[in-house]
């Protein structure tokens, strides 16, 4: 064992997916590397494993099998075990129960490489909500696969793997004939082994048989050239060279690695409705029938889109799936763990630039008990997100002080805490008074700051990330006093302007945008919400040279509903809205133009999923415009089961004024209704996202005049143009929600943001 290196050991059956990862670390001085590769799902040498185990920082199982039992039994508390999970050991729980005998309280770590894993993994054993990332599995995109194409592939048809029958080259072959009947210049190229050529299958009579009737229907093809069964070899890039669309129609799949290593050759994916498919890859190529799949083919083997989506294709797969991130963000993970153990021998080897691609990082957020507002959306979004993107994450969460001595105040205090907890963050509560006060000093806080303080030395923080203007004044008293930890600043909103339209008085306005200003210049990180946030700074305060990076309110990948669920019948024109009805979400507005809709058509209908204490707002706007109760539905709904009653709705409505506040905003809603497949009604005033729509074609926009102008809103012309607008978007269901969550998952995306985000802090001193 070499004390002055990492010693990582690998174990397991087949290692060929992490082929990238082990190079990657064996070209760095700083690790020592041991290959264990067993012939079956169980420890074969137990002394050469114990062997490993004696002198191995790190243990690396990967698949959760034998393996991992084995070594969770037996690791020391000075050790790092981190696994590897795919689909098989789920999938066959209940032939194979390794995921049962795993000790995974001495499981430092669990990767998994597919976003259903991940959360069902997490929801069967709590205990790993904290411990679990999702890394897809690594490919050398850049490396090997960026190779070019010729315009005749779009006519080829590629296969990878046909064995287990689950693979259904049935559907391969239905496709491919159903494409012909269209254009003869399509063929199918199939790789990989046959059944015969796998031992296990000798003992699977039936599917043997079912082969058999396979290959006997298709002998005429292949005896024209129309299939072609290309046998197995290393060299997939060349393959891949000929093909243009990438097939994957099985029954389930993890993550189909194929897929995501032809996209990086420029293939065009046609991807089956397997669990789990629209959350790897982009919607647009997913459909649940073999004609859907053909049209889909057809669609893009035309030779200027073929071009279009094989460029989109490559840079996907490059920028989600290429190597150098993921064994980059591997890596990181096990510096982190190794740091925790405080090893002085160990410490010496592992540098903070490491750690830069998976920080372990301190959200400080104030957040009172039973604050349901949308920046605890945001804060427990980012959250979610960078726990499920490898990072450690505290969060030192703000509440107000105990000044009238609720004798419930300390179960309220542990339901807090434990609401976040469940997103897989360590929480620190820290009772603050006054947080809202103008005073020029910061004494006041002295106690929270040193509990700050505390907490980033005791968890070794490597960034201190502020939740707006108020918490950053803290944060930047603790950055102060730990100048290593990188500062950063998440601006929610402008603050100045809110407390202008508030009514707050000259002083105070005045305080804030001193305060404003200083800490923009002063943060290693500003964090903004949108375009229109960076340019409204950058022209207030002539500042030039921030350090910033855009992110807006996201979406969560589980928040997409599936195109399964949105064929609907109902003959019914559906506007819905989410969220609250605070002054600025327009809501009589909004209720006033929805009247006028329903007057014009009685077909239109309201979806309303508010709080309980707005409900009666809308009861007495629609007394007020002459709505009766059959024109609209009021719910409550948490805000977790939003997606599943979104999807009900033809079009989503978003209405704002014209104002600073709501051009610099990222309303969290935008994202939630395209990620449900829903277009937005939207006033033309809301910055990125009334642009977003128009150069999308994902929503109406009306102008913000209309909001005050009877003459506009009573216009014929102006109802009947959002009338068809609605009956267009419910006959052409389909297209327009694949549209919809194409542009959410391209451009308001967690995964692709939590990416940036971290990206950014390698351009902070601080943190290389």
């Amino acid at each position: 064992m070499n004390k002055s290196k990492l010693n990582i050991v690998f174990i397991g059956h087949d290692l060929k997916f992490l082929l990238p990862l082990i190079e990657h670390l064996q070209s760095k001085d700083m690790f020592e590397l041991r290959i264990i590769q067993h012939s079956c799902h169980e420890i074969i040498d137990e002394a050469e494993a114990q062997n490993a185990l004696n002198c191995s920082n790190v243990i690396f199982c990967e698949w959760a099998l034998g393996n991992a039992v084995w070594f969770s039994q037996r690791k020391r508390e000075d050790q790092v075990l981190i696994v590897r999970l795919h689909l098989q050991e789920v999938q066959a729980r209940d032939r194979m129960d390794y995921i049962w005998k795993i000790h995974w309280d001495k499981v430092d770590r669990l990767i998994l490489i597919t976003h259903h894993l991940y959360d069902w993994m997490r929801k069967e054993f709590p205990l790993l909500i904290n411990r679990s990332a999702l890394i897809y599995n690594p490919i050398p995109a850049i490396r090997k696969l960026n190779v070019t194409k010729r315009q005749e592939s779009r006519f080829v048809l590629g296969l990878v793997g046909i064995v287990p029958a689950r693979k259904r080259l049935d559907l391969a072959i239905e496709i491919l004939k159903t494409l012909r009947k269209s254009d003869k210049r399509y063929f199918l190229k199939i790789k990989g082994a046959l059944p015969k050529d796998y031992d296990w299958m000798t003992h699977r009579s039936s599917e043997i048989e079912w082969y058999q009737r396979v290959f006997d229907e298709i002998q005429e093809l292949r005896d024209l050239g129309v299939i072609i069964f290309d046998p197995y070899s290393k060299d997939m890039a060349t393959w891949y060279k000929e093909i243009g669309h990438i097939l994957s129609v099985s029954d389930f799949e993890g993550s189909h690695q194929s897929i995501a290593e032809g996209m990086a050759t420029g293939c065009v994916p046609a991807i089956r409705d397997w669990i789990g498919a629209e959350r790897i890859y982009p919607s647009k190529y997913v459909a649940g029938t073999v004609e859907q799949l053909a049209k889909m083919i057809l669609r893009n083997s035309i030779s200027h889109i073929f071009e279009q989506e094989s460029e989109y294709c490559r840079n996907f797969s490059q920028l989600r799936f290429d190597e150098g991130n993921i064994c980059d963000k591997i890596e990181a993970i096990m510096c982190q763990e190794v740091r925790s153990r405080n090893c002085p021998t160990l410490q010496v080897a592992i540098s903070r630039s490491f750690l830069r691609k998976a920080p372990t990082m301190l959200l400080l957020a104030y957040i009172p008990i039973g604050s349901r507002s949308g920046y605890r959306i945001r804060v427990e979004q980012q959250v979610q997100a960078l726990v499920k993107y490898g990072c450690i994450v505290h969060i030192a969460c703000l509440i107000p002080e105990n000044s009238s001595m609720n004798v419930n105040f300390s179960g309220d205090k542990r339901c807090h805490m434990s609401e976040f907890t469940r997103l897989g963050c360590c929480v620190h509560l820290i009772e603050v008074a006054d947080f809202f006060g103008i005073h020029g000093d910061l004494s006041s806080f002295k106690l929270p700051i040193e509990q700050l303080v505390y907490i980033i030395r005791e968890n070794h923080i490597d960034v201190l990330h502020a939740e707006a203007l108020y918490c950053a004044r803290i944060a930047k008293a603790v950055k102060q006093l730990i100048p290593h930890v990188a500062f950063s600043i998440d601006w929610h909103g402008v603050v100045p302007e809110e407390a202008r339209m508030g009514g707050a008085s000259q002083q105070r306005i005045a305080f804030l945008e001193f305060l404003e200003q200083a800490l923009l210049s002063e943060s290693d990180l500003n964090i903004f919400v949108s375009s229109a946030m960076r340019d409204h700074y950058k022209r207030k305060y002539r500042l030039m040279n921030l350090r910033l990076i855009t992110v807006p309110c996201c979406v969560s990948d589980d928040r997409f509903t599936s195109q399964k669920n949105m064929e609907l019948t109902d003959n019914r024109l559906i506007f819905l809205y989410t969220g609250s009805l605070a002054h600025w979400q327009c809501g009589m507005e909004m209720i006033k133009l929805f009247s006028l809709l329903h007057q014009f058509d009685d077909r239109c209908y309201l979806m309303l999923l508010i709080p309980k204490p707005d409900q009666g707002k809308v009861i007495e706007w629609a007394v007020k415009f002459g709505l009766t109760d059959k024109a609209y539905y009021v719910a409550e709904v948490n805000h977790q089961d939003v997606p599943m009653h979104l999807y009900r709705g033809h079009l989503g409505l978003l209405l704002r004024r014209n104002d600073p506040v709501n051009e610099v905003s990222s309303p969290t809603k935008f994202g939630e209704y395209l990620a449900a497949g829903l277009p937005v009604l939207m006033t033309d005033c809301i910055g990125d996202f009334s642009r977003l729509a128009i150069e999308k074609n994902v929503g109406f926009i009306v102008p913000v005049t209309c909001l005050d102008n009877e003459k506009i809103l009573s216009d014929p012309d102006f109802l009947r143009d959002i009338i068809q607008y609605v009956e267009q978007v419910r006959a052409d269901r389909l297209i327009v929600s694949t549209r919809c969550q194409t542009v959410a998952k391209e451009t308001l995306s967690w995964e692709s943001a939590v990416n940036d985000w971290i990206g950014a802090y390698k351009d902070v001193t601080q943190i290389l």
